[in-house]
């Protein structure tokens, strides 16, 4: 994780902010995979009040464009407490997540919320998440995130789908998730968008054999998650390779 604290301090390339940015990012993924696996928008907002809720339909999700964990659920309308989601939303906005975590990317982030399609897996308290872990283009790892708002468990399997023996900050799932038949196509897609850095975390959901982005990640933890064994940070940390020469690097985009 030392490399990952390392690269938000050197690796300064502007096309990151652009990449974190969940609106702005869905221009990027239509050029570079297709629209087809973008979630359906709804909208996308710079003031609570330009939320018109009466159009919406019965299930939607909230996001903040501009940080992490800045996601509202609404399964059934007729019960979303519209009031306290506007109290929620506006502390979003006034949220500057750059300057509470320090993760350069988002400094230059409008804040905005989106409004995207409700989307659930049968049998899963909340949606999986697919991560994959790319280094110099090429995933290694994929972890694997269930049950977050209930019992966060994390489990990792390698590209085959064999479940590996090490987790990362959460405890490891009991029950292993059946192999996704779309396997290798959501691994290609995730190494198409990974070219060009020499790290991010690409994340997908699979839902009834969909694929959707989720998000890019450059500096998961924020550079401080504890892996279980710790000897497993070290293995990570040995396929990220540093240029402390030029820490900078282009992107055509």
């Amino acid at each position: 994780m030392a490399k990952i604290i390392w690269l938000n301090l050197n690796d300064r390339n502007p096309i990151y902010t652009h990449l974190v940015d969940k609106y702005a990012v869905r221009e990027y993924i239509s050029q570079k995979i297709g629209t087809k696996y973008l979630n359906t928008l709804y909208g996308v907002y710079e003031q609570v009040e330009d939320i018109d809720f009466t159009t919406l339909p019965k299930s939607f999700v909230l996001k903040g464009t501009h940080g992490a964990d800045m996601i509202l659920i609404c399964r059934d309308k007729s019960q979303f407490d519209i009031s306290k989601a506007k109290k929620t939303m506006r502390k979003w906005l006034s949220t500057n997540f750059y300057k509470l975590w320090g993760e350069h990317a988002y400094d230059k982030v409008p804040p905005r919320i989106i409004c995207e399609q409700y989307l659930a897996n049968t049998n899963e308290s909340a949606l999986v998440d697919f991560k994959y872990h790319c280094f110099h283009g090429e995933p290694k790892h994929i972890q694997i995130d269930r049950d977050r708002f209930v019992n966060h468990t994390l489990n990792f399997y390698d590209l085959e789908w064999n479940r590996l023996p090490f987790g990362l900050w959460y405890p490891q799932a009991k029950e292993d998730l059946p192999k996704p038949k779309n396997l290798e196509i959501m691994t290609q897609l995730a190494r198409t968008l990974a070219q060009g850095f020499k790290f991010v975390r690409v994340d997908f959901y699979n839902v009834v054999g969909h694929i959707y982005f989720g998000e890019m990640t450059f500096y998961p933890c924020n550079g401080f998650g504890v892996f279980d064994p710790v000897e497993k940070d070290f293995e990570f940390g040995s396929w990220l390779h540093l240029d402390k020469d030029n820490p900078n690097y282009s992107l055509d985009y």
